[in-house]
């Protein structure tokens, strides 16, 4: 029973994450395409907000998953090992990299004076740093499923980082570029219409 309750709690702090990470994108996102500064700047405090998830949601992964650990599977396990290391690899990512650039977003957009955001507003939102940390992380995240489902060796468990970190960064050219590609075709409309 009690190992059942621990799981639990373990695998609640997963979704705790995810909701974190995907409400985190959503936002990221959705400051990228704003279209006025105000939504920009409600984004941006969403983003900043749920920065407080995170480390919630570790402690709910960490604490049930190291008593796992002692009580059921040992150490010595790659998955178990790399997956606390991602774990806390992770962990700092969020504060020192995500958390500085997202408070600076907001800061940016709260400062903004003007209705539609201005190229410096959206040059932070673009922030190629902050959308490779924020899609590795996530792709990171979806690696650890990986590790604690299939519990692969030592070599499966780096190729899966590889591929996550990979991931990332595809992901978040794809989307910088999409953003970048639709600004053009926006201010070659207006300039053709002045």
């Amino acid at each position: 029973m009690l190992y059942s309750l621990v799981l639990f709690l373990h695998i609640i702090g997963a979704v705790v994450m995810f909701v974190a990470v995907g409400i985190t994108l959503l936002a990221m996102v959705s400051m990228l395409n704003s279209k006025t500064t105000d939504t920009l700047r409600n984004w941006a405090a969403l983003a900043v907000k749920l920065d407080g998830l995170l480390p919630f949601s570790v402690i709910l992964i960490l604490v049930p998953g190291l008593y796992l650990v002692f009580t059921r599977w040992g150490w010595g396990n790659p998955w178990i090992e790399v997956s606390l290391a991602l774990l806390i690899v992770m962990t700092f990512m969020g504060p020192i990299i995500n958390l500085r650039r997202l408070k600076a977003i907001l800061n940016a957009a709260n400062a903004e004076k003007n209705a539609v955001p201005s190229a410096v507003l959206l040059e932070k939102v673009r922030d190629r740093v902050l959308w490779n940390s924020v899609l590795i992380m996530t792709m990171l995240a979806l690696a650890i499923v990986f590790l604690m489902t299939v519990k692969v060796t030592i070599v499966g468990s780096l190729v899966a980082i590889v591929i996550a970190v990979v991931l990332g960064f595809i992901v978040a050219s794809i989307l910088l570029n999409r953003a970048s590609t639709k600004t053009a075709i926006s201010n070659k409309k207006t300039n053709s219409i002045n």
